[in-house]
């Protein structure tokens, strides 16, 4: 029987860097998508093992923001949500929490990651700076600065054990007997 056998690089690849992506739909049928065009794995892996119950690990991926762009001024958040053309008020609002996780090197090649269990999430959080001066009762218009967002997709993956290298950064296989 041949073996896998993986271990921690202790750098961080390009080949780290995904294209990730979530696609759903809304309560009347029409698509919607979440994507991070650059992101990467920030989690660690943390699998918990007990009696009678599936390991289904948290994994999270980060968008990356470009370099180049940034040292243009342009700091345009890295991700995007697309509906389908015709999705309406009311019902055609509601996001069903049912969807599929892909993961590949770009959009082309990603490939959906498998079964999931308890879903996942999409969060930017941003940090915000207030300027604030004496006797501010509070936040002043034009004086909060967006300082940055980190934008997360996140799933919980039952099917994982020969994605690892591709789900988790710094992760390496180390022999293939």
């Amino acid at each position: 029987m041949a073996e896998i056998k993986y271990t921690g690089s202790g750098s961080v690849a390009a080949s780290d860097v995904k294209y990730v992506k979530w696609v759903g739909k809304t309560k009347d049928g029409k698509a919607v998508s979440i994507e991070l065009p650059e992101a990467i794995c920030l989690s660690n892996p943390d699998w918990k093992f007990a009696e009678k119950d599936d390991t289904v690990p948290e994994i999270e991926f980060t968008a990356l923001y470009d370099d180049e762009k940034l040292a243009t001024g342009d700091r345009t958040e890295p991700w995007s949500i697309t509906m389908a053309d015709g999705t309406t008020a009311g019902n055609g609002e509601i996001l069903l929490g049912v969807g599929k996780f892909y993961v590949g090197t770009r959009s082309i090649d990603a490939a959906c990651v498998g079964l999931t269990r308890g879903g996942g999430s999409f969060v930017v959080e941003r940090e915000y700076r207030e300027i604030n001066a004496d006797d501010d009762p509070g936040p002043v218009k034009d004086r909060i600065h967006q300082e940055g967002g980190r934008p997360k997709l996140k799933f919980s993956a039952l099917q994982w054990l020969t994605k690892i290298p591709n789900l988790y950064a710094g992760m390496k296989t180390v022999s293939a007997t």
